[in-house]
């Protein structure tokens, strides 16, 4: 098991969409937790173990690992309901994204319309 410990989907499609979030939330918030936490998201997340091998390499139980893992995604979620700072960041680049794109096209219809005039 994975960075997708919480996950009750064997679906990859949908175990792929859940640790690009986590990702994103640990990236907002992994100042809050503590150095222990932010190693064993890491261990796990970042260098891909299982919780065997993640359990090997921290000093700890298997189910010690799944259950730090567990606490991380829960209070990262936690976290995450309470300020939405992750969602509306996301929000904010795609709108930002999006009016990008429509200024570009505008510069394009600008520029063909004075090589018209």
């Amino acid at each position: 098991m994975n960075c997708s410990v919480n996950n009750k989907t064997n679906n990859d499609s949908e175990v792929l969409k859940r640790r690009i979030y986590f990702n994103l939330l640990y990236d907002f918030y992994s100042p809050l937790l503590t150095e222990r936490q932010r190693k064993v998201y890491e261990t796990l997340c970042f260098s891909d173990l299982t919780l065997s091998e993640a359990a090997d390499e921290l000093g700890i139980s298997r189910q010690g690992v799944y259950i730090l893992a567990h606490n991380v995604m829960e209070k990262l979620e936690g976290i995450e309901r309470e300020l939405c700072f992750a969602v509306n960041t996301r929000q904010l680049e795609s709108r930002i994204k999006e009016l990008e794109r429509e200024n570009e096209l505008l510069r394009e219809r600008l520029k063909a319309k004075e090589a018209e005039e």
